[in-house]
This record gives C-alpha cells, sequence and structure tokens, in this order.
C-alpha cells in the first residue's frame, strides 16, 4: 500500500515539460522580418518579468496527452494553484481530473509532498531558495513539476540557451487580454505562448508539442488569475500533518537505501 500511495504522490506531479518549454531567443539572420525581433524580445520580457517577480500567485488549469498500448492519445487534465514568495516559500495546489488532490511546499528549509486523501506525506529536508527547491526536487527526489523553469529566476539564461526560433504568428483579440500569439522552437520541442501585448507580459497561455516522443504528445495550460502581491500568512506554507497521516519516503530515497541484491548473495562481497 506504501508502494502505491507513493506511486501516487509521483504521477500527480509528473506532467514536466521535458526540458521545460526552454524559451530561449536566437538572434535572427540579417534582413529578417522586424516581427521577428519583436517576438524574441516579448519573449525575453516575459522571462525577465516572471524571474524578477518578488511574489505571485497563479491558477493554472492544463491538460496533457497519454499515448495508449493501441495507439491512441488520451487527454488528462489537472488544476494547480501556484503560489511563490521569493526568496524561500512555494506552494502548489494541485487536483487532477479524477479528483484526486495532492499539495507541494516549501518552507525554506524542507520540502513536503502530501496526498489528504491517502493520508500519506513525503517529506525532505533542503535549506535554501525556491531554485534551488525545484532543482532538488527534479534531480534528486525525481519528482516533475509542470512548467518548473517558468518559476525559478534562472529563466532568462534558459531562454537565451534553449529557444532556436521564434516568431509572432498574430496579435489575438479573442484572449481575455489582447495577446501576441508566438511560436517558438527547441531542439526537444516545438511551443506556442500568448504574452498580452500591452501591460505586464504575464503569459496567458502555452503549448508544448513533444516532437521527438512517439506521435507527438501535446501539453497545453491556461494561465489565470494573477496576482503579483498575494501576501499570504507564513503559516500558509506550513504542513501540519492531520491526525492518522503517516509519512512515507520519496521514491527516489527508496532506491538510495534499496540494498544490492547480488551483494547480499555473495556475502557482502562482490
Amino acid at each position: 500500500m506504501i508502494w502505491r500511495n507513493l506511486l501516487l504522490l509521483m504521477l500527480t506531479l509528473s506532467v514536466s515539460l521535458g526540458a521545460v518549454p526552454g524559451l530561449a531567443a536566437q538572434e535572427p539572420p540579417s534582413g529578417a522580418h522586424d516581427s521577428r525581433t519583436g517576438a524574441s524580445a516579448l519573449l525575453m520580457r516575459m522571462g525577465d518579468f516572471l524571474a524578477q517577480a518578488k511574489q505571485f500567485s497563479v491558477a493554472i488549469r492544463s491538460g496533457y496527452d497519454v499515448l495508449q498500448e493501441t495507439g491512441q492519445k488520451i487527454e488528462f487534465g489537472e488544476f494547480r494553484r501556484l503560489t511563490v514568495v521569493r526568496p524561500d516559500h512555494l506552494r502548489v495546489d494541485v487536483e487532477r481530473s479524477d479528483g484526486e488532490k495532492a499539495l507541494v511546499l516549501f518552507d525554506g528549509q524542507e520540502i513536503t509532498v502530501a496526498s489528504p486523501e491517502e493520508e500519506v506525506f513525503a517529506r525532505a529536508a533542503k535549506p535554501g531558495d525556491v531554485d534551488q527547491a525545484i532543482l532538488y526536487l527534479l534531480k534528486d527526489l525525481q519528482l516533475r513539476l509542470p512548467l518548473s523553469m517558468m518559476w525559478v529566476t534562472r529563466l532568462p539564461s534558459e531562454l537565451e540557451r534553449r529557444v532556436r526560433s521564434v516568431e509572432l504568428v498574430e496579435e489575438t483579440t479573442i484572449t481575455v487580454v489582447p495577446c501576441a500569439h508566438l511560436a517558438a522552437r527547441t531542439d526537444e520541442v516545438d511551443f506556442q505562448v500568448w504574452i498580452p501585448s500591452e501591460g505586464d507580459p504575464l503569459p496567458r497561455r502555452v503549448v508544448i508539442t513533444y516532437k521527438n516522443e512517439p506521435e507527438q504528445p501535446q501539453f497545453w495550460a491556461d494561465f489565470s488569475e494573477w496576482n503579483l502581491s498575494p501576501n499570504p500568512p507564513r503559516d500558509f506554507f506550513v504542513f501540519t500533518p492531520p491526525e492518522g497521516a503517516r509519512r512515507i519516503p520519496f521514491l527516489a530515497e527508496l532506491e538510495v537505501a534499496k540494498p544490492d541484491v547480488d551483494t547480499a548473495k555473495n556475502g557482502g562481497k562482490k
């Protein structure tokens, strides 16, 4: 049961952007149309704005394709509410399309992932800032947070490093606010992003196509309720286990602790 609960925790977090949409801007070739230069500038403006924001919260409704054994692609969805207070506080409330919920918390000292319905939680010590916590989640705990690179301060450098091309598709007026619809390419993915033409360049929609994966599945996310001064109370980032909740290890911790079967059979000798 513990393994099942832990797997559920991981699956709840698991739609990543592969290499998160490595938004970046390549210098346009000499004589290129001005719209391409403008597209690059707007993309970088979005990256700089997100990276420099001291705090923010946003609601994210997303969907992603899962390729079935039959070859059919089935879309699943989830809703997340993300709150970041830099330098060292992060909270993500998650609800999947099947109703299952999860919570991710970072309070500057520890990372906690909880499944309220399963009454289990996992916790790891990681003093530092939000950037370090996200990197630890991805690399050490082997969890994935959708669009995770959008929430770190190095987003501008990731934009510059990864994107091979970016251009303006159109100026659209059917979004909540008029937006520039940009299309960009990296080595791993093609992605589209809708950024307001005026005002704060907070993205309103992202669509990512995994062009190197079988059947090229897609991930999409709509952003709403942006708030640049949520000012949550400090206990908003504190997890108090409810009565009866059990602490379980992260799967990565179990993998590290797993004994070497061959060594054990040989009396400790390899």
